[in-house]
């Protein structure tokens, strides 16, 4: 029985010290998955759904973009670019990641029919509300954000 209590001991004792290296160690955290789906019409509409998001930092999290659209769109926000550290962009391509993007992430264009991943780790908190896409519709002249393309982003 004592044998017993000294092994449960050792194991919580273990376990915790894993939980509280991998808390302070990046690489050993689980992303959160967010998608975002850029939809519209040429000459109608243009949005993201959803299009406000919170995010918590320290937390590892892939923002999945995926353009179901018929234009290509932006993914833009300054303040919410410079409230994060880019781990890295995966670019999809038929359910497959065909290359890796590192380094500063300022604004992100996906064609029609496209996705990618953005990994990313939120290191400042702030309401941004200066989510866009700023590419002008085909048959309106006007931007996509003045047609609706536009969104929220909160990190606590």
């Amino acid at each position: 029985m004592k044998n017993l209590n000294i092994i449960v001991i050792l194991f919580v004792y273990i376990l915790d010290i894993n939980q509280a290296y991998s808390r302070g160690d990046l690489t050993r955290q689980h992303p959160i998955e967010v998608e975002v789906l850029m939809k519209g019409l040429s000459g109608n509409a243009h949005y993201y759904e959803p299009s406000e998001f919170t995010f918590k930092t320290g937390n590892l999290y892939i923002l999945k973009i995926k353009n179901v659209s018929d234009s290509k769109h932006y993914f833009s926000s300054t303040n919410f670019a410079n409230s994060i550290f880019t781990r890295k962009i995966q670019l999809i391509k038929n359910d497959k990641k065909i290359a890796e993007i590192k380094g500063i992430i300022k604004e992100i264009e996906v064609f029609p029919n496209n996705s990618l991943e953005w990994w990313f780790v939120p290191i400042k908190t702030g309401q941004f509300n200066d989510v866009n896409c700023h590419i002008k519709d085909s048959k309106t002249g006007k931007t996509h954000s003045e047609m609706g393309m536009v969104g929220r982003i909160v990190i606590e």
